[in-house]
């Protein structure tokens, strides 16, 4: 007994490398439960009920005569039949189902990433930018702009974002750059964000909800639908 029980230990214990290979180890264990099963201390086999008066658990099984838990369990939450007290209490607030995972990026982080040479201000910065240089994380709906540290914003850029306040947008007009918000559905910003997980692209989303359509054909957020970008591109042209 005492050698089965030493040879369990050895066997059980954590794998040194270089003595038992995977198959040999399997097959090892395997040979010591089956000598397990012989001995009578081994296992501790379960009571069977129901099984006559002899047994002391025959008849009603242990479970006594009558009432509920005699005849089937009882949820741990139940109260005896009286209101529950989820119940009791009012309902408070609710979840917005259209609400949207937005990712806050303010001009004083952005100017700061400038600074450290981890965004180039000379190319256009769009959110797989942002996404790279760490200035944003968990991307999921898109990035809002904020003009929160704008008096330390000194650099001009071109910047393409789902969403802007109008106080970064005056913000960075007065320096010379530009700001564009655009529409991206959740598989126009994964493949925006992680083109390496596709190997075809897939088309570019149009916003099919009203708010989203009015947002984006705001001039005053410079909406790339808004008369504002389409006379900024003839412009350009």
């Amino acid at each position: 007994m005492n050698s089965i029980l030493f040879s369990t230990r050895r066997l059980f214990a954590p794998a040194q490398p270089g003595l038992l290979s995977a198959g040999q180890q399997v097959s090892a264990r395997r040979s010591v439960m089956s000598a397990l099963a012989n001995v009578p201390t081994a296992y501790k086999k379960a009571k069977r009920v129901g099984r006559g008066p002899s047994s002391g658990k025959g008849k009603t099984s242990g479970r006594g005569m009558n009432g509920q838990k005699q005849k089937e369990s009882v949820h741990p939450w139940f109260e005896g039949g009286q209101t529950p007290l989820h119940k009791t209490l009012p309902k408070i607030g609710f979840t917005n189902t259209f609400a949207q995972d937005i990712v806050k990026l303010n001009l004083g982080r952005l100017q700061e990433w400038i600074d450290k040479g981890r965004i180039d201000p000379r190319q256009p910065i769009t959110m797989k930018d942002l996404l790279d240089s760490r200035a944003c994380r968990g991307i999921k709906d898109g990035v809002k702009l904020l003009a929160d540290g704008k008096e330390n914003f000194k650099t001009p850029i071109n910047i393409t974002v789902s969403r802007a306040s109008k106080e970064a947008i005056k913000c960075i007009e007065e320096l010379g750059g530009t700001v564009t918000t655009k529409y991206y559905n959740r598989l126009g910003l994964r493949a925006l964000l992680r083109p390496e997980y596709f190997s075809t692209l897939p088309l570019e989303a149009r916003p099919i909800r009203r708010r989203d359509i009015e947002y984006y054909k705001n001039a005053g957020v410079r909406g790339y639908l808004s008369t504002f970008q389409s006379g900024d591109q003839k412009a350009t042209a």
